[in-house]
């Protein structure tokens, strides 16, 4: 994927604004009809002639726009920047100061920007495919094919120049995996490991996400007692997936070994917040928590973790972040809400979209009660989208979805 020219994907130019559909006032109407005719200088003064206008996040959005469109770069983002003050949750203010950064090459803070704004809508496809791009960059394979993914699942204008690239690299990635898979098969009758670990690392070397390989080539080298790469790749998995308490184990496990006391302190103490207190695991867990239970005295070792979390977010990698400023608040034994804080807020950054379903879930009720149906489905029609499992919000808001539309229909066909 590292030989692939995704730098001079559409997807970097940028995204600018909507349509005001949910705005009733004439004068914003008129002021983006203003914007879309590029007559930018009359839009401007529009807008600034009405206060309710500039008071508004929508309007200082536009404004940055217009002055965007007439090359005045510090006054667009000036404009956007107000918007992101007046709203935390306009999500084209962050887009949009996002590809600035981008443009100027200040790369970390373009991607801070855009993974806000996947926060609040984790399905537009801009954002994921600039994400893939930008992370790809910066050489995160994992990352960047996860938003790559993303692009692809959720981007509607299937016949684009980008959507048809991204689509037809990743077919050709996955066929290769397929043939290699196919090889995998045939010398696990051999028992040939050597081979099939080459296989392995071919196969992330094609496509980065691929959690299951990851954990056998870290179950391979631990069994060769290459110690130093079993953690990387056990690392991996538990940073990047969904893991089990074995996963955790044996990051822990390979601390110990490799004489990472801090880090084993912290991964058995994490082990014991999932294990069943009656299993030789948990006994065990305990019991190596209390012999390496000097490093809670030892506070340089403890500030480097907290560094490592700060250097981990500069660097946009969040889930690296979430680990260290976890292990920095084990170490210091005590309850930190401004850590705890960051650590949800970076929780939802790498997987937005059941913070986002949540959300929606939440305001359907309300939405039904004050009876704003089309409101209603489109609330719906998101958590359905956003969700990858028929989970209990689907299964609701598909049900508040068909009485909404079955509501409206009658009231079109017979005005009730």
């Amino acid at each position: 994927m590292n030989n692939i020219d995704y730098e001079n994907m559409s997807g970097l130019s940028g995204v600018n604004i909507d349509s005001p559909v949910d705005v009733t006032s004439d004068r914003v109407v008129r002021a983006y009809e203003l914007y879309e005719a590029k007559r930018y200088s009359e839009s401007i003064s529009l807008i600034e002639s009405d206060t309710q206008i500039v008071a508004s996040s929508y309007g200082q959005v536009l404004l940055g726009n217009c002055y965007k469109s007439l090359n005045d770069k510090d006054k667009a983002l000036m404009h956007w920047k107000r918007a992101i003050d007046i709203s935390p949750l306009e999500h084209f203010a962050y887009i949009n100061i996002a590809n600035e950064y981008y443009s100027d090459g200040r790369l970390s803070e373009a991607i801070l920007n855009w993974t806000i704004a996947s926060t609040l809508v984790p399905e537009n496809p801009r954002v994921n495919l600039n994400l893939a791009c930008a992370y790809n960059k910066k050489g995160f394979r994992i990352k960047s094919t996860k938003y790559f993914e993303k692009y692809l699942r959720y981007e509607t204008k299937a016949t684009t120049r980008d959507y048809l690239q991204v689509k037809h690299v990743f077919a050709n990635l996955t066929a290769k995996v397929d043939f290699f898979t196919k090889k995998v098969n045939e010398y696990k009758v051999k028992k040939d490991i050597k081979t099939i670990a080459a296989l392995y690392l071919k196969m992330i070397a094609t496509y980065a996400n691929l959690p299951n390989i990851y954990a056998n080539i870290a179950e391979i080298c631990y069994f060769d007692k290459n110690y130093e790469k079993a953690l990387e790749f056990f690392l991996t998995v538990y940073l990047n997936y969904p893991h089990t308490p074995k996963i955790l184990l044996d990051v822990a496990n390979l601390c110990y070994i490799l004489n990472k006391p801090s880090y084993a302190y912290c991964y058995y103490s994490k082990a014991l917040n999932c294990l069943l207190e009656s299993t030789s695991y948990y006994v065990k867990s305990q019991e190596k928590t209390r012999l390496l239970s000097y490093v809670l005295k030892d506070h340089e070792l403890i500030d480097s973790h907290l560094q490592a979390a700060r250097d981990a977010e500069a660097n946009n990698d969040y889930e690296r972040a979430i680990d260290e400023y976890e292990n920095y608040v084990i170490l210091t034994g005590s309850e930190n809400p401004d850590i705890q804080q960051i650590i949800d807020k970076y929780k939802i950054f790498v997987n937005p979209e059941p913070f986002v379903v949540n959300v929606l879930y939440s305001q359907i009720p309300e939405l039904m009660n004050r009876k704003k149906l089309k409101k209603c489905v489109d609330v719906c029609d998101r958590i359905i989208k956003l969700s990858s499992a028929n989970t209990k919000e689907v299964v609701y808001a598909m049900k508040c979805k068909a009485d909404c539309r079955r509501i409206l229909i009658a009231k079109e066909q017979f005005g009730v």
